[in-house]
């Protein structure tokens, strides 16, 4: 009994640590609005608040494995990451629905009439990779699963996020273009998110790359 009651409170601090940490991750959204002078609305102001937070959660999440791989820090054993990118999931779902309200013209109306373009189809088809990460690591769904089909799914969520960048990348090309061209301002708020998402996949590539070598030195 008591052990269950252990488990829930370290589950419950978990849970308060990953939503302190959102909003903590409000700030440099905040600051960027403020910096860049955007003023399109209450709407738009959250929605983009709310993508750049989901999109901080889902870097924390996928690089806490990488750093502790090369600086024994986090300890992964503790956890965390779990809870930080199911938050990160619920706050990319938020974001979807605020699209919906900003753009009804493309993303109900016009849904159908624009699935292929880059928008909606790489995004939801990381969509669907982060809903399949959130379900195969639940508590109804986890226990009727292998270990290797979970870690297989899990190891998905760096292909959502490397898909999420292309998105980007496809979408907001002519306007980055632009930035470098004159560096007017600063830089667009996608540009700076995809750097850092970029970080966390070559961070991933180096743990690749360093467990390849270091079994291949093993084996000689």
């Amino acid at each position: 009994m008591r052990t269950d009651y252990a488990k829930s409170v370290t589950e419950r601090k978990k849970w308060v640590f990953a939503c302190l940490l959102s909003f903590f991750y409000f700030i440099p959204a905040f600051l960027y609005i403020s910096y860049a002078d955007i003023s399109s609305g209450g709407l738009m102001t959250l929605s983009f608040i709310t993508a750049s937070t989901a999109s901080l959660l889902f870097a924390t999440a996928l690089s806490m494995g990488s750093i502790s791989h090369f600086i024994g820090w986090p300890n992964m054993k503790l956890g965390y990451q779990k809870q930080i990118g199911v938050l990160a999931f619920w706050y990319s779902c938020f974001y979807c629905i605020t699209l919906v309200l900003l753009y009804p013209e493309v993303y109900w109306s016009g849904f159908f009439s624009n699935f292929w373009s880059a928008d909606i189809l790489l995004g939801g088809i990381a969509m669907f990779i982060f809903t399949a990460m959130v379900l195969v690591n639940s508590k109804m769904i986890a226990p009727h699963l292998q270990r290797e089909i979970i870690m297989f799914v899990l190891g998905l969520g760096y292909v959502g996020y490397a898909i999420l960048v292309m998105r980007a990348i496809l979408i907001e090309f002519p306007i980055w273009s632009l930035w470098f061209e004159t560096f007017s301002g600063p830089p667009p708020g996608r540009l700076v998110l995809s750097i850092i998402a970029v970080g966390v996949l070559i961070l991933r590539l180096a743990v690749a790359v360093d467990k390849h070598l270091h079994s291949t030195l093993q084996s000689r």
